[in-house]
């Protein structure tokens, strides 16, 4: 099998799989695992992969050229793709609670009205937030964000206005940090806050990052309306850092699957104040 083959056989699988092993390639390629290691560099190189432990992610969609087409033939057709940036552990992320957070999407969604200027925070139930609420925005819907996959996902539509906060850029989750972000949220009268977590339980909000859930605890310190978006498997988890204790401003939307944790929701809800969704 020719080189070029064998990596058309390598994104083939990666394109219907989303991850594959290095052994598990040399296995059916009929080559070895150095091969295969050689042939994942190449690729990763060119954009169309990245490298994991014992394998490698698929980047479909990612980044390609022109050129690269001159090797890959079956790529042609997606030449129009606009390029967009990927890190392949936030991909991971994205692909747990897929469904449910999509529901979670729907709901909060409902709650966006014409003329508001929102703020939408980094994280994968935000990411699927945006691709639920670009696909019929509201009249005048500002979107205000600290996040490179939210700006890459609204920026492609014009009929929503989009303001950048910048600072300290986060590759390990592709957004811009900034310690003093309230008054850059505030400058822009933004009266909705759509906030994700990494846990939560009758304390607070937590974030798997310091950094992170000091800037958070920030956006939550707002007078704005606070909407934390937040899956059954983070339902009464803690995280790393404490983003914030209740303030009994918060409206927590959730799934069905949240119904496993009724009475104790219903208990945080009448004892923190809070509105859950």
């Amino acid at each position: 099998m020719l080189t070029e083959e064998r990596l058309n056989k390598i994104l083939d699988l990666l394109n219907k799989q989303g991850r594959v092993k290095s052994k598990h390639l040399a296995e059916i390629l009929s080559v070895s695992e150095v091969t295969i290691r050689n042939d994942l560099n190449i690729l990763e190189k060119k954009g169309l992969l990245s490298r994991v432990h014992g394998g490698a992610v698929s980047m479909k969609g990612g980044y390609y050229y022109p050129h690269q087409t001159n090797y890959y033939p079956y790529l042609r057709k997606d030449y129009h793709n606009r390029p967009r940036i990927f890190d392949p552990h936030f991909q991971e992320q994205i692909a747990l609670d897929k469904e449910e957070k999509k529901e979670i999407a729907k709901k909060a969604v409902s709650v966006v009205e014409k003329n508001d200027v929102i703020f939408v925070d980094s994280g994968s139930s935000t990411l699927f937030f945006v691709e639920e609420l670009i696909k019929n925005p509201p009249f005048n819907l500002t979107i205000v964000t600290n996040s490179l996959y939210v700006i890459n996902e609204v920026v492609q539509y014009n009929n929503v206005n989009l303001l950048v906060l910048g600072g300290l850029f986060q590759r390990s989750s592709l957004n811009f940090l900034d310690f003093e972000i309230s008054p850059l949220i505030e400058k822009y009268c933004v009266n909705k806050i759509f906030l994700g977590a990494n846990g939560m339980d009758e304390s607070g909000l937590y974030s798997i990052n310091i950094m992170e859930a000091k800037i958070k605890k920030e956006i939550c310190n707002l007078s704005a309306q606070l909407f934390v978006l937040i899956s059954s498997s983070k339902i009464f988890r803690k995280s790393l850092k404490l983003i914030c204790n209740w303030k009994g401003n918060e409206t927590i939307i959730v799934s069905e699957k949240a119904e496993l944790y009724k009475d104790r929701l219903s208990a945080l809800e009448k004892n923190q104040n809070i509105k859950i969704i």
